[in-house]
């Protein structure tokens, strides 16, 4: 009988590509068919977000409806049969582990347990240590399926030939979500946005005393009203609104932030990949403090590989 791992994706594009690779390595760790479930998290009236991943080059396949736990009947049989699970030897889920806090953290004995035929792996997985013994394989999948279209981008030769720097601001963090929006969700959004900039800020002048003229490209989610709240030279915002599918958009974005130099990394999941799948070697990775985000806790300890410079 087959051994097939599946991994539940869910959220937005640099979440579903963490959650696919710490799949990937985890099927090629325990000699296993890969498959994922782009389906029962999408479908649910509260999500928001998109399935992205289709627009790489993946090697993983859509796992086959029967195997998914869908709309609220699918929902129940799942909860109830990880309860169950905790109990039974052979176990049907591969669970990323928690503390006390509800933080995250890499699990190294994860895989060291009896799972039966057909394993469903959920969680968020933030963290390199997962999947980087099969960077390279990833990186090949991760490449956009658009990837000659993307070369005629008009940002494209600019970001290859100038000292890059790539930047980062992610709107309407606590208020881009399923049901009412109250006025704390807005208030801790704009504090997110002014901290970040504060970290920009600090990190443009840790690049102008390290590069020699550096041009610093800035991507966002909302890009609209940031000329008001960004003074700064050498900036360039990037804006791809020429491509009406948003996905297509991300994609296009994520494609030429991969192409920078260097980089000021927030803690943002699409972020973190546009760095994480750059080739250039001697670039300067910066990262923020943990502590310095007001309303926003990193939720994985591993989150930041170790070679990302804190300041």
């Amino acid at each position: 009988m087959e051994e097939k791992l599946v991994i539940r994706l869910s959220n937005n594009l640099g979440n579903q590509m963490f959650m696919y690779a710490a799949g990937f390595a985890a099927s090629k760790k325990m000699n296993r068919n890969f498959y994922y479930d782009k389906i029962s998290s999408y479908k649910s009236y509260k999500n928001i977000y998109k399935f992205s991943l289709d627009r790489f080059q993946l090697s993983g396949k859509p796992v086959d409806v029967k195997y998914i736990f869908n709309g609220f009947s699918g929902y129940f049989k799942r909860k109830l049969l990880k309860k169950i699970d905790t109990f039974k030897f052979n176990k049907n889920f591969l669970l990323e582990k928690k503390d006390s806090n509800k933080i995250t953290f890499y699990d190294e004995n994860l895989l060291n347990k009896d799972y039966a035929n057909t394993v469903y792996m959920e969680g968020y997985f933030e963290s390199e240590k997962y999947f980087v013994d099969f960077s390279d394989e990833i990186k090949k999948q991760y490449v956009p399926k658009q990837y000659n279209n993307f070369l005629n981008n008009e940002y494209l030769s600019k970001i290859r030939n100038t000292e890059s720097v790539s930047l980062c601001i992610r709107q309407n963090r606590f208020s881009e979500k399923y049901g009412k929006i109250s006025e704390v969700d807005l208030q801790k959004s704009k504090k997110f946005v002014s901290d970040q900039i504060l970290y920009i800020q600090k990190a443009i002048s840790y690049f102008k005393s390290k590069l020699n003229n550096p041009v610093f490209y800035l991507w966002s989610n909302n890009i609209k009203d940031l000329n008001n709240k960004f003074n700064i030279n050498n900036v360039v915002f990037i804006n791809n609104d020429q491509l009406k599918d948003d996905i297509e958009r991300m994609h296009c974005d994520l494609f030429l932030m991969t192409n920078c130099k260097h980089f000021a990394v927030i803690p943002s999941a699409f972020n973190w990949w546009g760095c994480w799948l750059s080739n250039n070697s001697d670039g300067i990775i910066l990262r923020p403090n943990n502590k310095h985000f007001t309303n926003l806790a990193i939720k994985n300890k591993d989150y930041w590989p170790l070679k990302w410079k804190e300041i």
